[in-house]
């Protein structure tokens, strides 16, 4: 059960920290909020600080659980927004600090869980029960904002109900003070219990903050504490809202929720839901909402069911005076990743193929209703980029891909095969069929295979977070590419040429040999068949690339290759100092036929590839290969 899509949102800005921390102490006046209760609070507060930005939190638990938004400790991966920030470390009240790690975390609600291991006990919050918040009531906020150590703002909630700001949940608004930094930080009551989580602040002059409610957050703590996650259940798919009073009136009814839309060949429907239906019960429990808040109380305890339950739903149908009760049944489904809405960046990843100008995402039900999409299987389109060969095939972002080579395509991984298998081959034209807002569109894309003809060994050395993306973006710009392991094969699905390096690995049979980032990394600097590669592959004028950890096999190779500028993973600088290498830190780096990049993020190996990728063209083909 979902909100009616189109609900209003107030404009609102989530507060990050990009300063660092500690500086001097700075305490606001918290009115009649008593110092042994801010003594009480202070050594709970934390901040939270990583590569991007940072924030607030505080301590949930003694062995070291702390609380903070989603978004102070989301990365900064354009394509993968359930990617958590990578450096991220807690900052206690004494200016101790603790490398952490998410536990899990989700945008809206607003909530993360991150995890350190303290040298001693912590000293965690105590909570308040926000479900009886009330207006007027006392509250102090506590956080770690920019340019200063620690404040303290005291106000009043000034609101218990707010519905208008595009969040899942309702949340409290309050006037006391929630400066930039100040988000992930606790509000306490007047005797030092956690009222919320504050993750918002207005624009303008009216410095109010915004607040997620405890009983909110701690729900979302334990979903991301038994799944990583916040799972929402669903059964869709229909939207149900308030029946205020007038609308009761004209209806006849004195209780329930109005259902205003049901989709068409939905679980919904075929339980027997219908438009115009008015729910008022939900297993067994009276369902009644005469305000948005009521409303959003409902579908909070209908979302935060367990997946797989059975769910009862007693409707009222018929015109006023001949309504009849219905039971429908059914079964709660975990809900589908939520596209971007609004501010929100949602739980879908972009797939891209940069050489193709195309990115693409999984296809949910809540694309069709936001964009109007027909019910085809296939896969979103969300980015186009100019003079490419997607833009010049006439795709467009919001088409759905249905077919290739007149192959249906059901999902991402479907696409994929069926897209890497035609340019595997080099086809000049790849037939594709397009859904554009219920319209049948054929087309074709016609890659440019900047690379067609040359040969790229991608050695892997243990698990990589990055070989998928080098390998699949060095196919669609029509390179060849063998895909080897140190002591095992790296798996790639439908890419043929596999496996492990050994003695008759010869690097006259590539143009270029590229080094992914990988668990196994420093095991390259010392195992004699790669070493003996790059040695060959440098006196022979290949192109050699290295990600991460793998940059520093190159100079273990070959001693030449210390003259060459070259870069690694920031926790191997030091590693690379000793050995005598011309470090510069770069994200990338390029000079003459090597290029390495640290590896530190998405965005860093694409252009680390883009660098690759010219590299390779400007270099003549060898006669070798």
């Amino acid at each position: 059960m979902k909100r009616p899509a189109g609900h209003s949102t107030a404009p609102i800005v989530a507060i990050l920290l990009m300063s660092p921390l500690p500086l001097s102490l700075a305490q606001a006046p918290v009115g009649d909020i008593s110092d042994e209760v801010v003594r009480k609070v202070d050594p709970s507060v934390v901040a939270v600080q990583h590569e991007r930005s940072g924030g607030s939190g505080f301590v949930l638990s003694a062995e070291g659980y702390v609380l903070t938004n989603g978004h102070v400790v989301r990365g900064n991966d354009s394509e993968d927004p359930t990617k958590p920030a990578k450096a991220i470390t807690v900052i206690m009240h004494d200016e101790r600090k603790f490398p952490a790690e998410v536990v899990g975390f989700c945008m809206d609600p607003d909530v993360a869980l991150i995890r350190i291991q303290p040298d001693q006990p912590l000293q965690p919050v105590e909570f308040a029960d926000s479900r009886k918040a009330q207006i007027g009531q006392k509250c102090f906020a506590v956080g770690t904002p920019i340019g200063l150590k620690r404040t303290f703002t005291s106000g009043i909630l000034s609101n218990v109900d707010r519905t208008d700001l595009g969040t899942f949940t309702k949340v409290f608004q309050t006037d006391a003070a929630i400066n930039p930094g100040n988000s992930g930080g606790p509000l306490f009551d007047r005797a030092g219990r956690v009222l919320g989580i504050n993750t918002y602040a207005s624009r303008g002059q009216n410095s109010l903050g915004f607040t997620v409610p405890a009983h909110v957050v701690l729900v979302v703590k334990d979903h991301l504490l038994r799944h990583g996650r916040f799972t929402r259940t669903d059964f869709p798919v229909f939207f149900a809202g308030e029946l205020y009073e007038e609308l009761a009136t004209t209806l006849g009814v004195d209780e329930g929720a109005l259902i205003h839309y049901v989709m068409e060949d939905t679980p919904a429907e075929r339980a027997g839901l219908r438009a115009g239906d008015i729910l008022t019960s939900f297993n067994g429990r009276p369902c009644s909402a005469r305000t948005r808040g009521e409303m959003m109380e409902i579908d909070w305890q209908f979302s935060t069911q367990e997946p797989g339950k059975p769910v009862s739903l007693t409707v009222l149908r018929g015109r006023q005076g001949e309504r009849r009760q219905i039971t429908v049944t059914g079964t709660l489904e975990p809900s589908e990743p939520f596209p971007v809405l609004g501010r929100n960046p949602g739980e879908l990843v972009t797939h891209r193929y940069g050489a193709l100008g195309l990115g693409f995402k999984r296809l949910v039900r809540m694309h069709r209703l936001i964009h109007g999409l027909g019910d085809q299987p296939g896969v979103f389109i969300n980015e186009i980029r100019r003079d490419t060969p997607a833009a010049r095939a006439g795709l467009a972002p919001r088409d759905i891909i249905t077919h290739v080579a007149g192959r249906q395509v059901s999902d991402v991984d479907s696409f994929r095969r069926l897209l890497e298998e035609q340019v595997l081959q080099c086809r000049e034209a790849i037939e594709m069929t397009v859904e554009r807002r219920k319209t049948t569109v054929r087309t074709a894309l016609a890659p440019n295979y900047d690379l067609a003809g040359r040969k790229v060994a991608v050695i892997v050395p243990g698990i990589s977070e990055y070989k998928e993306l080098v390998t699949r973006e060095l196919i669609a710009d029509g390179a060849s590419i063998t895909l080897l392991g140190l002591d095992s094969t790296p798996e790639f699905p439908g890419l043929e040429k596999r496996g492990t390096v050994t003695e008759d690995t010869r690097a006259t049979d590539y143009d270029a040999v590229l080094f992914t980032e990988g668990s196994k990394a420093e095991a390259l600097w010392t195992d004699a068949d790669v070493l003996r590669l790059v040695s060959e592959a440098h006196a022979d004028g290949r192109v050699l690339a290295a990600i991460g950890a793998s940059s520093l096999v190159l100079v273990a190779g070959e001693t030449a290759l210390l003259e060459k500028k070259i870069t690694t993973a920031k926790e191997y600088s030091g590693e690379a100092l000793k050995r005598g290498v011309h470090y510069t830190g770069n994200d990338v780096e390029k000079d003459g036929k090597v290029v390495t990049t640290t590896g530190f993020e998405r965005s860093t190996v694409r252009s680390f590839v883009k660098a690759l990728r010219a590299l390779i063209m400007d270099s003549p083909v060898s006669d070798g290969v």
